[in-house]
């Protein structure tokens, strides 16, 4: 729900925002400054606190910092005092929620970042919400849980055939799953640069293009069983 909103104001700057409803981020100047002053009077830390926007009016209304758990990100409501807060981790959303106290959400935000369980978390502050696969990832069981999205979700079953053949031909099943645009995209749960990956996207006709981002031209296969193959031969040539 705080998503969707988010989405329908769009990006709010200070220049479109009512100082009525956000005296504390205006005599501050700016919701990066109000935040710092806010976690300093509770003797929380937060971090480096940081925009994505280097000036402008994006650089006083928004807000981002990084934890070992993904990056929270903070936004402004245009009609109404909100804070809008997300927490992203790698390809999967740990949590997002909204709320009108910026005591409230420097306490959330301080305790995720000294690492505090999804369901404490949840419970504690019920104003976040869990991502669909947040205690997947925190019991590591994220990849058979995303498996069993892919192939049990209705929204995907025009992609069902692709995904079923790549569950059970049995090399990728340690490999994480997502599906954008009818591509099949697997890749490796390692964090640092370099994490191995492979697409595998339908054509027209039967074929498919395999891409691997170290290699600058794709393979087209003339058959899935072949680009099964040669995405499981792109997978290994990272050993």
């Amino acid at each position: 729900m705080a998503a969707s909103k988010r989405t329908e104001e769009g990006f709010t700057s200070m220049d479109s925002l009512d100082p009525g409803l956000y005296p504390d981020l205006f005599a501050a100047g700016g919701l990066i400054s109000a935040m710092e002053l806010a976690s300093a009077k509770k003797n929380l830390d937060l971090g480096r606190l940081y925009s994505h926007y280097s000036s402008g009016p994006g650089l006083l209304a928004t807000a981002e910092l990084d934890s070992s758990r993904g990056r929270a990100s903070i936004q402004l409501g245009s009609q109404s005092r909100t804070f809008y807060v997300a927490i992203q981790g790698q390809e999967f959303a740990w949590a997002e929620g909204a709320t009108d106290d910026l005591g409230d959400l420097i306490e959330a935000l301080a305790a995720w970042r000294d690492g505090i369980s999804v369901d404490d978390f949840t419970g504690r502050f019920p104003f976040m919400m869990p991502g669909r696969l947040a205690r997947a990832h925190e019991s590591g069981d994220s990849v058979p849980a995303q498996w069993n999205w892919l192939r049990t979700a209705e929204e995907f079953s025009e992609e069902r055939p692709l995904v079923e053949a790549a569950y059970t031909d049995g090399r990728f099943g340690y490999f994480f799953p997502t599906l954008s645009h009818g591509t099949l995209r697997l890749r490796s749960m390692r964090r640092e640069q370099g994490a191995r990956e492979v697409s595998i996207t339908p054509l027209s006709g039967g074929s498919y293009r395999v891409e691997n981002p170290r290699l600058l031209d794709p393979t087209v296969a003339d058959s899935l069983r072949e680009a099964l193959t040669v995405a499981s031969e792109a997978l290994a040539s990272y050993e």
